[in-house]
């Protein structure tokens, strides 16, 4: 099977060829990984054999004036296109901004810019056709890729006001949520009449934190889930299954997940307690889990890689329903002959249950 066709046969239920997997390294953990060996120019999907490829990701901001009021050494000083004023700091992937002001605060204020997020050719990355066709003849699975309607909306009121309007305005928070899906459908259908046939859709949304969700499962089903449940349905509509990346603990979540349509969920931290094994005992293959190999032990020794790798893929992957991830992404600490490690177990498990690598 080429990447394509082995994510396309997981994602749907199928048995594929061998366990598919992709991958997220820091900057700074290529870097690193350059002084332990990497060559230079290496491709990691190339070297690594990811079956993955994302398109670039659609401009869905209120297209409000952008300006630049600091740029420090450490960090650079802005107000962004959704109206946010914010430091972002500078070399270090994965760090939360300091957000500092916003222009819309309520429901009034919504009001008064909603009508700023509608569809144009123009919030489409101008080289995503070429990107499209030169992943196609890789043959990986190419993915629309962006983020869903909570992921889409609380950068621009910032959290403490999203919280604060679903609990007073909750039908203000839903037409913000459809909004923006109705944005992101309406893109995604440009696209592919413009001929770029993606296979699928990965989409992100952080709904958890370490110790539980954000907001209730009660918030979630009556404000959320009917926007998530209108993006599954046009995906699986044209046979184009969905993924949701979600970081913090989600478990309570899942059973609403597999209810709206997402075909898999990921990246499952284990650093949130939660355990691949235990989730396929409570959901079966209802729904494919992407992740949850766990950073800290692809941080130690080899012993440590392989009781985490070998236990949770003979666990879970021995027939398909698993693709193979870390459980976020790869921090500088997992050196360079660790993941090569602990993608030569994956190798051996996929020769051993699969027959090939």
């Amino acid at each position: 099977m080429t990447g394509r066709e082995r994510i396309l046969a997981t994602l749907k239920g199928e048995r594929p060829d061998k366990i598919g997997r992709a991958e997220s390294p820091w900057s700074e953990t290529v870097v690193e990984w350059r002084r332990q060996g990497l060559p230079e120019n290496a491709d990691l999907a190339d070297m690594f054999g990811y079956d993955f490829a994302g398109l670039p990701w659609c401009d869905i901001s209120l297209r409000l004036p952008e300006e630049m009021i600091e740029e420090a050494e450490t960090y650079y000083h802005r107000r962004d296109a959704n109206g946010v004023e914010r430091k972002d700091w500078r070399g270090e992937s994965g760090h939360t901004p300091q957000w500092l002001s916003y222009t819309l605060n309520n429901g009034a204020d919504w009001y008064r810019y909603k009508e700023r997020l509608t569809a144009a050719p123009d919030r489409i990355n101008g080289a995503m056709k070429d990107i499209y066709e030169a992943q196609r003849q890789k043959g990986r699975f190419v993915h629309w890729s962006g983020v869903e309607a909570y992921e889409s909306a609380w950068p621009v009121f910032g959290q403490v006001n999203i919280f604060t309007m679903m609990m007073d305005e909750p039908e203000v928070v839903k037409d913000v949520f459809m909004t923006y899906t109705d944005l992101l459908l309406s893109l995604a259908q440009q696209a592919l009449d413009a001929g770029i046939d993606f296979d699928g859709a990965w989409f992100y949304g952080d709904v958890g934190y370490r110790n539980g969700t954000l907001f209730s499962p009660q918030c979630y089903n009556e404000l959320l889930f009917p926007a998530h449940k209108k993006m599954c349905d046009f995906f699986n509509g044209l046979g184009k299954p969905v993924i949701l990346h979600s970081c913090g603990q989600i478990k309570s979540l899942i059973p609403k997940f597999i209810e709206a349509g997402f075909a898999a969920i990921q990246p499952l931290e284990a650093k949130c307690q939660q355990d691949v094994r235990e989730l396929r005992q409570i959901h079966g293959r209802d729904i494919v889990f992407f992740g949850n190999m766990d950073i800290r032990k692809l941080s130690g020794t080899r012993d440590d890689i392989r009781e985490e790798v070998t236990g949770k893929l003979e666990a879970v992957a021995t027939d398909g329903g698993y693709i193979f991830h870390s459980d976020h992404s790869v921090p500088p600490t997992v050196s360079l002959e660790n993941y090569r490690f602990a993608l030569e177990l994956l190798d051996e498990f996929n020769r051993k249950h699969y027959g090939s690598a």
